[in-house]
């Protein structure tokens, strides 16, 4: 179990640089699925669900145009919820200190739910800082609604940067064979490996 004082105040400023305001640290929810195995969403095919938003290398104001793209996608893929609390609040995949002495070498991926701040930059900024990506306008992201519904992941591709979406991840069958795979490889972190078997079987299969 993590709290806000075992983030790292190097990646609290990034998030602030990002215009994104730490809540709280979440803990290996059951209804959630792992950070770590939300990374995969950008491996799914069209025929999974995934919808794409690419944007050309060399596109002009290409920091702008990321950022407008996303907070679009954003709100109408549902990332925001509802949007009835006004309050635009979302969950960030945080790369946290390991539990224990000897996991120390192993990553802890969480979860981070935080509020967009006004003046926010997701694609400049928050990319720069290396919290959401490698450098301005290189997205490495990994984004889920609140409820665990949504999930928005960043690449960068050959062709050009942009974002992976899907909703409803517990019926999309590649994303529940990754999550086998994660619950069973054994240099992934324990609790992550519970984490995962635990959120398979809170969405047994229809």
């Amino acid at each position: 179990m993590y709290g806000k004082s075992d983030v790292a105040s190097e990646l609290v400023k990034g998030l602030s640089a990002a215009g994104l305001d730490l809540v709280e640290v979440v803990g290996e929810v059951d209804d959630l699925l792992p950070a770590l195995v939300a990374r995969y969403v950008t491996q799914l095919f069209p025929e999974d669900g995934r919808q794409d938003v690419l944007l050309r290398h060399g596109t002009p104001h290409l920091t702008a145009r990321l950022n407008e793209e996303w907070e679009r996608t954003a709100v109408a893929s549902g990332l925001f919820g509802d949007g009835r609390s006004g309050e635009r609040t979302f969950l960030v995949g945080i790369e946290m200190k390991a539990g224990t002495a000897d996991e120390e070498d192993i990553p802890a991926y969480r979860w981070a739910r935080v509020t967009l701040s006004e003046g926010w930059d997701i694609a400049g900024a928050g990319c720069a800082s290396g919290v959401l990506g490698t450098g301005r306008n290189n997205p490495t992201f990994a984004m889920a609604s609140v409820r665990g519904d949504v999930l928005m992941v960043a690449g960068y591709w050959q062709v050009g940067v942009g974002f992976a979406v899907i909703s409803q991840p517990e019926h999309v069958s590649r994303l529940r064979d990754h999550a086998r795979r994660i619950a069973a490889f054994p240099h992934v972190e324990p609790a992550t490996r519970e984490w995962a078997d635990r959120w398979l079987t809170a969405h047994p299969q229809n």
